[in-house]
């Protein structure tokens, strides 16, 4: 497969084609376009955003989820393993013959969003969102991020959330975006398993509950009860604010039920009638991650 781009980068197209032939080699235009890929505009122009690392491209190849463009790797680029993914190259959901491109260390450099490169990085296309209809006819839980700015605090939560088999995950207008390099690079090979979609957060959750799902805020102000005395209804939606200002107004006023996380030593079961505070002792994808933990165990115990 080879790379090929229009006239001129700010056209703001890139195009991808097969060619056996294909001698491996990226043109200048070609890697401006691909540098340009940091931008959340290009992101989205050009349909395409990058997964960097060994690890997490090779989880990506193995998901067989996203489709993946191709593969640049530098030429000091040494895996004991060989091509990350390379036996699962004929996977029902990846190209068949999709070109490896090989730059130098210093072009490579240039592409990398890291400051310590691995050396192995994965052209992928963007997966489209899924429809709110189509998402609020599943079971299960699903996580929804108010505002959440931080890249490293999202990609570990949608880490978190397919490791305990959530069913989708809903960005609220403001949120970080999904296709970030740091959220990318944070989620370790999990972008793309999670049906998602950005949308009014409000909104959506007012007809999530119309339609059967129970929201739960996380959230430790006053009325708030521990995540322990919450019990699995098969319809969940967990959702978690802003790192410094917590859930949206808008939200709050909603009043949906709020659960929080305690430190050890509280009674943990009781209902507080207090100010915020517990929860901005922990990290929001910690104490996500927490909360959709406790989900698992519960619904495990509930329908074993």
């Amino acid at each position: 497969m080879m790379f090929f781009c229009h006239e001129s980068v700010s056209d703001r197209h890139f195009h991808y084609t097969y060619s056996m032939s294909d001698s491996g080699q990226l043109t200048k235009k070609q890697i401006q376009a691909l540098r340009l890929l940091r931008k959340r505009p290009e992101r989205y122009s050009q349909e395409r955003f990058i997964v960097e690392g060994h690890r997490a491209v090779t989880q990506v190849l193995e998901n067989r989820v996203l489709e993946v463009l191709s593969l640049v790797m530098s030429t000091d680029y040494r895996e004991s393993s060989g091509i990350p993914g390379e036996d699962a190259r004929s996977g029902e959901f990846l190209p068949r013959d999709f070109q490896v491109f090989r730059v130098s260390s210093q072009v490579f450099r240039q592409l990398a969003d890291t400051e310590n490169a691995q050396g192995v990085l994965a052209v992928c296309r963007l997966p489209g969102a899924s429809a709110p209809d189509a998402m609020l006819g599943e079971q299960g839980l699903m996580l929804a991020a108010d505002r959440i700015r931080d890249p490293g605090n999202l990609g570990t939560m949608v880490r978190t959330a397919a490791w305990f088999g959530l069913k989708g995950l809903v960005l609220s207008e403001g949120t970080v975006d999904l296709f970030h390099p740091k959220v990318v690079r944070s989620t370790a090979g999990a972008t793309g398993v999670l049906p998602f979609l950005t949308a009014n957060l409000p909104f959506f959750l007012k007809k999530a509950a119309v339609n059967g799902w129970n929201i739960h805020l996380l959230d430790g102000g006053a009325g708030s009860a521990s995540y322990l005395s919450v019990k699995s209804t098969g319809r969940d939606i967990l959702v978690v604010g802003n790192e410094a200002t917590g859930l949206s107004e808008d939200i709050i006023d909603m009043e949906f039920p709020r659960v929080r996380v305690d430190p050890a030593g509280s009674d943990r079961l009781a209902t507080h009638d207090r100010e915020p505070s517990a929860v901005e002792s922990l990290n929001a994808s910690v104490a996500s991650a927490i909360v959709m933990a406790h989900f698992c165990a519960v619904k495990e115990q509930q329908h074993p």
